[in-house]
């Protein structure tokens, strides 16, 4: 059975069973993409007897895994989201020149990173994906993503020693 046929008999059963999961029709549609790359990858390192099985149970975890990184990005954004007290005043002129002085230090450091350290970062730091998430997603092994990311570590943490030495000097 070749991947084609696959597809067509199985893509819009899956479109159908990830949308009543994610409640999303555009997100479940993402989802069933990643399923048959996923089925692809895999297809090629062995013979899959119940490509329907594979697909569901393919889907399901990606599902799961979809609604628990909304949730921790929600929870994320929620603790984060700055709120001011009635009586708590808007941050000062100085105070935001600060604040932006430092994002744009943080966006250069890592955009002085080598591609794929910056990518393993970004999704790690921003997204909150497991190091097993983004070796699927790169498409590396773990251990490559642990490098990847003790990399991009150790060069965000001397980049902002150095700046943080540059800023004491002035």
């Amino acid at each position: 059975m070749n991947l084609e046929s696959v597809y067509i008999e199985h893509q819009s059963e899956l479109q159908l069973h990830l949308a009543r999961i994610v409640d999303c029709p555009e997100i479940a549609a993402e989802l069933v993409q990643e399923c048959f790359i996923i089925f692809s990858r895999e297809s090629q390192k062995q013979v899959i007897e119940h490509p329907r099985g594979f697909l569901f149970r393919a889907a399901r975890n990606l599902a799961y895994d979809h609604i628990k990184h909304r949730k921790v990005t929600e929870k994320h954004v929620y603790n984060t989201v700055p709120t001011l007290d009635i009586d708590e005043e808007a941050p000062s002129e100085e105070r935001l020149a600060l604040v932006n002085e430092k994002l744009a230090i943080f966006s250069s450091v890592v955009e002085e990173l080598p591609e794929r350290a910056r990518k393993a970062f970004v999704l790690n730091r921003v997204y909150g994906m497991t190091y097993a998430e983004i070796a699927v997603e790169m498409n590396v092994s773990d251990s490559a993503v642990e490098k990847l990311l003790a990399r991009a570590l150790l060069h965000c943490r001397a980049q902002f020693k150095k700046h943080q030495a540059d800023l004491s000097n002035d």
